[in-house]
């Protein structure tokens, strides 16, 4: 018959399986549990891990400089200088322009 099930006889299972050797396996696999996992931590990682501790203690948002804006702007006092505002414009369009 072709493609059917083919039957094999007079395969007979090994009943003996050879036991572990007591003192050569049972030592390894104790050393292996008494191993542990070692992670060792660069100086820049350790550098890096600090600034952003440090940095995520500074405020999103400068409570006396804004308190500055708002009185220069309501005193009348606060002035724009129209190049500075193009130059920034400009540069940022550049440096979008290159990215």
């Amino acid at each position: 018959m072709i493609g059917g099930p083919v039957r094999i006889d007079g395969i007979i299972p090994n009943t003996q399986i050879a036991p572990e050797k007591s003192q050569g396996k049972t030592s390894e696999k104790r050393e292996e549990v008494l191993t542990k996992d070692q992670v060792t931590v660069s100086e820049s990682a350790k550098n890096i891990s600090r600034l952003m501790v440090e940095t995520s203690n500074i405020p999103d948002i400068r409570a006396d400089k804004v308190e500055e804006l708002k009185n220069a702007i309501n005193s009348g006092t606060y002035e724009v200088k129209g190049s500075e505002v193009a130059g920034k414009i400009i540069k940022e369009a550049l440096i979008d322009k290159l990215a």
